[in-house]
């Protein structure tokens, strides 16, 4: 069963502005699905039509199973939902936050079992020591990862994440994506524009460009679909001639930053170098998922 169905979803704001086209998506049981594009690309106006906020021109979304026009409750049913924007309660201490969205959704369960929940989500986010925080007191990153605790304490089936590590720190981005994935939900939609967190969480990947679905697939289909970008960052054991160097290139210190079109010229680059001069130092992405997807967007505007 497709936890998420959206079939040839359309909207047309009044103005006659085409946000979304015709878009189709899937999202499987016990899947991590991934919603990449520019800004602008429709990825919002998609989420709130998902999330009942706004009625579509045309087509149609179901959840698992459910025609949410046709029963509007599976919404708050299934789904959980974290902004892209962090949300204030600057008088609320954390655990206030929580056991209000925990008794919203469970009712009158026991107050154990509401804190052993609430204890539980604030250790997997890393917020366990900031229980008794007001929210004028949390940082950007720790409002970003008590949005996804209020998402976690509800229990629902069903994750939708618009850009839930944006604004976050290194060390506070790997631990929500871990947290993301091994959260044992029935399905993940993720909106984002962070190309490292698409390819560690998701299994799938939908690429919108001016609202509609340009290509989709694995990271890795996406990646097989045109030429590989490659990144070459290196430090060399004596100064590189210019005649070898790369247009594109950047120098940081000792450390030098280059672009290739394809893995062959920099794998070509590198053993120049490496006799040259020598390597002490040697870092290659390939593909570089970053400027492959903008690569994409390009060629779809052409």
């Amino acid at each position: 069963m497709n936890v998420i169905e959206i079939n040839d979803l359309t909207k047309v704001y009044p103005d006659g502005t085409k946000a979304n086209d015709r878009i189709s998506i899937k999202v499987r049981k016990n899947e991590i699905v991934g919603l990449i594009g520019p800004n602008g690309a429709g990825k919002t106006t998609l989420i709130r039509q998902l999330l009942g906020l706004l009625k579509p021109t045309e087509g149609s979304i179901r959840v698992v199973g459910e025609d949410i026009a046709e029963n509007p409750d599976v919404i708050k049913r299934t789904l959980a939902y974290v902004p892209q924007y962090p949300l204030s309660f600057p008088s609320l201490r954390v655990e206030e936050v929580l056991e209000y969205v925990f008794r919203m959704r469970h009712g009158n369960a026991p107050r154990k079992e509401m804190e052993k929940k609430i204890s539980e989500v604030l250790s997997l986010v890393g917020l366990d020591g900031a229980s008794k925080f007001f929210g004028y007191q949390l940082s950007g990153g720790m409002k970003k990862s008590l949005l996804l605790a209020m998402a976690l304490v509800q229990e629902l089936p069903v994750l939708v994440l618009d850009e839930p590590t944006s604004m976050v720190d290194i060390v506070t981005k790997h631990r929500l994506w871990e947290v993301i994935r091994n959260s044992n939900r029935d399905g993940i939609l993720l909106a984002s524009h962070d190309m490292n967190e698409v390819k560690a969480l998701c299994d799938r990947v939908y690429l919108l460009v001016h609202g509609k679905i340009v290509t989709s697939g694995t990271p890795a289909d996406i990646v097989s679909m045109i030429k590989m970008p490659t990144e070459v960052r290196l430090i060399p054991q004596r100064e590189i001639p210019a005649s070898i160097l790369p247009k594109e290139h950047k120098k940081r210190g000792d450390l030098y930053e280059m672009a290739f079109d394809t893995l062959e010229k920099a794998l070509e680059t590198v053993e120049t170098i490496t006799k040259s001069v020598g390597v002490s130092y040697l870092e290659l992405e390939s593909p570089s998922f970053e400027n492959l997807v903008i690569n994409l967007i390009g060629r779809d505007r052409e």
